[in-house]
């Protein structure tokens, strides 16, 4: 993956989580700033998605923690074998929101 596709996977992800959010009506504020996607829940909580652009990964912030992702076999997945959208559910419900990417 050249970098051009990078931040092209990216944006694709991100618009992905915004449509997400907006069809399933959550109560989630979405703002992206440069490399950095933050997602706030009524509690003031965070989730914050970056994209790590020397590293060619996705790395995800959370209540849960935090994880890095990389690009393969058309999917993002952490060094467990999860993918990003896994992860992503999960850190949705630990702040309080139900949501799903599948």
């Amino acid at each position: 993956m050249n970098l051009a596709e990078f931040h092209q996977a990216i944006e694709q992800v991100w618009q992905r989580i915004e449509e997400e959010i907006d069809t399933q009506g959550c109560d989630v504020d979405c703002e992206a700033q440069g490399a950095v996607l933050t997602l706030t829940f009524d509690d003031d909580s965070q989730i914050v998605i970056n994209k790590q652009e020397s590293m060619l990964e996705l790395w995800l912030a959370s209540k849960l923690g935090g994880y890095h992702f990389a690009y393969r076999n058309g999917d993002w997945y952490s060094s467990d074998e999860r993918t990003f959208w896994t992860h992503l559910e999960e850190a949705f419900a630990r702040h309080g929101e139900t949501i799903s990417f599948a």
